[in-house]
Formats: structure tokens, sequence, C-alpha cells
């Protein structure tokens, strides 16, 4: 290029830079602060948010570390955390690793023993102590972004639970992420995952009972759940309004009444991409679909059927709904694809968090004890327990159910005394089986207390309220 062709090109830039600068300025008398003012909105609308969808992809997530969000000092706009539920042989393993910056909640943190009716009940929902302990110990306070992952094909329930524990214990939709795929979507997108031991992340003093209100709503407790489950055997109406989808697969017996059957807990969800280059092919993580295709296939009955006892029946995208499987842990997905992925109103989808093995355990134990095999039958007190005959009557008028022919005639009389027995403990009310939920509003500070924000303390904690 000649040197005049250079010097008319300078020429020209700078008249363009002058137009733009004189249509900035206006022509009020504000003069250089306006046009201050105008760059530095121009540059704050070119920072994204994170109050996107609650499914996100690994495009998303990269302009959020590249914005200088991920991990950015307590107080900051949109600041983002990247939780990944690993063991540390996989956080640190060659095949597979971490994405950078990313803080570790160990896959045995999230489940936890826990007194609800007569017993203990396992793999139930995190107290307030535990809870705090993993935020604080993560980086987490009222204003932070999580964002689920986990590693290259792992299991797709480390991703979903502790995004149903942190929906119950207060924290908002738009404050919690799902990465779509995991550490696999990550490296399929052509970004680097570290094996690096040390965790860079700066604790915090945050604490749930910090926030706005405890989500139960969420998650169903055995008392309601024996409720809900009595309500609909006493009104079949309500199912016109109500589903309850258990997802353990169509062989696996006993269900409760009026259970929908799921053919497993992923038949809505497809695999990532997998590698075909190599022998065998390499399995990717899980991926959930968009909001219109999981409308199409919870509709689809000859693709994916779900079954109502030995008929297949069409589930709903649009009923409140009920999930469970043996211990609340496989039907998280399908609470994910409820609460995240159709954005459902809050309360329209829960966990069943005893699931199976808690309603079995609080009726066939007591059965199992008092009437071994000589007496009654596994399958007699698994009928009993769940109620498999289709009669509406109550699951636990242990003297009204043996018209079925659950138990032998001889034994109806006594199983009549065990219900009084056991009827003033559970009681129409079942008040004493819901002591999960009544410890845990008590952990967490009252929706209507008043909330005056503070600035935030170096080390993140905060003493204003209702942030999450």
């Amino acid at each position: 290029m000649s040197e005049r062709m250079q010097k008319n090109r300078r020429t020209a830039l700078i008249g363009t830079a002058m137009v733009a600068l004189l249509s900035l300025w206006g022509c009020g008398t504000k003069g250089y602060d306006d046009v201050a003012a105008q760059r530095s909105a121009a540059l704050a609308a070119a920072v994204t948010t994170t109050k996107a969808p609650a499914i996100i992809d690994a495009a998303t997530l990269k302009g959020w570390v590249d914005e200088g969000k991920l991990n950015a000092p307590y107080g900051s706009s949109d600041r983002v955390v990247v939780v990944s539920t690993s063991l540390f042989a996989n956080w640190t393993t060659s095949s597979k690793g971490h994405i950078p910056g990313a803080v570790r909640l160990d896959t045995t943190e999230t489940g936890q023993s826990r007194i609800e009716g007569l017993a203990l009940a396992t793999s139930m929902m995190p107290d307030g102590p535990t809870m705090d302990v993993i935020i604080k110990r993560l980086g987490i306070d009222a204003n932070t972004t999580v964002v689920f992952s986990l590693p290259k094909n792992s299991s797709l329930y480390d991703q979903s639970v502790p995004f149903w524990n942190f929906r119950y214990w207060g924290f908002a939709r738009e404050r919690l992420k799902i990465l779509n795929g995991g550490d696999d979507a990550w490296d399929v997108a052509g970004l680097p995952l570290t094996k690096d031991k040390t965790d860079k992340y700066t604790p915090s003093t945050y604490s749930v009972s910090k926030n706005a209100a405890l989500k139960d709503v969420v998650r169903y407790s055995l008392s309601e759940m024996i409720g809900k489950v009595d309500a609909i055997l006493a009104d079949p109406a309500l199912k016109e309004t109500w589903q309850m989808i258990d997802v353990r697969g169509f062989a696996t017996t006993p269900y409760m009444t009026n259970a929908l059957r799921l053919s497993s807990p992923t038949m809505y969800l497809t695999r990532l991409d997998s590698d075909a280059t190599t022998t065998p092919p390499t399995l990717r993580n899980y991926v959930y679909p968009d909001k219109q295709t999981f409308e199409t296939k919870i509709a689809d009955l000859t693709n994916f059927p779900v079954r109502d006892g030995a008929t297949n029946v069409v589930a709903s995208a649009t009923k409140k709904t009920i999930c469970m499987c043996g211990s609340s842990i496989s039907a998280s997905p399908t609470f994910v694809l409820f609460d995240a992925v159709l954005n459902v109103p809050e309360g329209d989808i829960a966990m069943y968090d005893g699931s199976s093995s808690q309603w079995n355990n609080y009726n066939t134990a007591r059965l199992t004890a008092a009437y071994p095999n000589t007496i009654a039958t596994v399958a007699q007190r698994n009928a009993w327990s769940f109620n498999v005959y289709t009669s509406p009557v109550n699951p636990l008028a242990i003297s009204k159910n043996r018209a079925q022919g659950a138990f032998p005639s001889t034994v109806t009389s006594a199983l009549a005394g065990i219900w009084a027995i056991f009827s003033p403990v559970l009681g129409p009310t079942h008040v004493d089986m819901n002591q999960i939920e009544n410890i845990d509003r008590v952990y967490i500070r009252p929706a209507a207390a008043p909330s005056t924000p503070t600035s935030t303390t170096p080390s993140g904690g905060s003493t204003s309220g209702g942030g999450c």
C-alpha cells in the first residue's frame, strides 16, 4: 500500500471516530461526562449475566470464565463457582481431571442418614449444618451462581442430587446451573481439563440459614407421601392433576399404587456424542434435552412408554409431579427435567426423599418382625406395604386391606391388632413422621423475617438475608 493510500486511510479512520464521538456527545452541555457514561454502559452491556436458563453448555460457561466471573472476589456481580462432584482419584487421574478453577464436592457428601418417623433412613436430604460445611468450603455465598459439573463418563446422579439439595435449602433456580454433559462437554468443546491436586478457592462464611426460606415444596417427607397416597386412593380424580413417577424400570417390584413407571432413570436423556475412534467407543456423560424435545418425548408413548400396572399410559409435562426411585437418587434427573428444563412453577415437582426403600422399611419391617415367612411371605408383606391391589383402600388401614387377599384370613385379625398398636404413632396427620422438615425449617430463618443488607465480609460471609 502506497504512503498516500495509508495517509488517506488514517484520515478516514480519524474522521469516523470524530463522527462517532460527536454522535455520543450529542447537543447537550454535559460533554465528556456523557461520553464516559455511555462508554461505561456499553462495556457493561457487553458482559453477560448468569441469570440464564438452568441448563447451560460449555460455551456459556467459557464466556463467564473469560469475563472473570469464575471464583471472582466476594461481592462481585454474577460471581461463579463450578462444583464438580468427584472422587479425589477422578479429580486427578489422567483420564478424567476437572475444569480449571473448579472445586470438588465428594460423592459421599450429599447423602445422610436421618430420622424420619420411627427409625433412621439412609441417603436422605443433608441437614443444615452439613450443607453449611459444604457451601463454606466450596466458597459459595448469597451472590454466587453455582454450576454443577461432574467428571468424564460419571454417574449422572452426582450432578442432579446436589442440584436438588441446594434447591431444597433455599437456593433459587436462577443461581443454580447444570453444565450439560459435565466435563465431557467441556472436553468435546476443545477446552482443557487439569489434573491439579490443589483446590484454588477462598472459603466463605455463608450459611443456608441466611437464605430466604426453606423450599420444602421440592421434597416429600414420609408423612406427606402417606397423605398424598391416601388422598389419591380416596379420590382417583386427583390423578387428572397429579402424577407419581417411579423411575426404577418396568421389571422392578413392588411399586406404590397409582405410581407411573419409567423404563429407566435416563429414558428421556441421551449420551453426549461418543468417541468412535477408540475401541471400545468412549462413553460420555448423559445430556438433558431442551424443553421442546422433552415435551415431545414425554408424550411419545411408542418410543418412550410409561406404564401404570401392565398398561402403557402417557405421562404429562403439565401435571403436578412427585418422582421417586429406591432412595431418591436415581429419580433426581427427573426432578431436574421438570425443575430446570421445563421450569415448572415451584411446588409442581418434588422428590419423595425416602422413596421405595423407606416406604418398604416402615411397613414390611414391622410385619416381618411379627409375622415371619412361616406366617406371611415376602410377597404378601410387600402387597400390604405397597398396596399393589387396585381397589381404592387406605394402604395403612390393615384391617380394611385384607379383603384383597394379601394375607391368609387367619392373619387378618392379628394384623388389625398391629394397626391398633401403631395407629397412635402414625395417626391421621402423621405429625411424628415429618421430623426432617420440622428440624430444617427451624434451622433456616423464616421467610417473613426482616432483611437488612450489609456489606460482604472479606472472607465471603454475609449478614444479609435472602440472596439465594
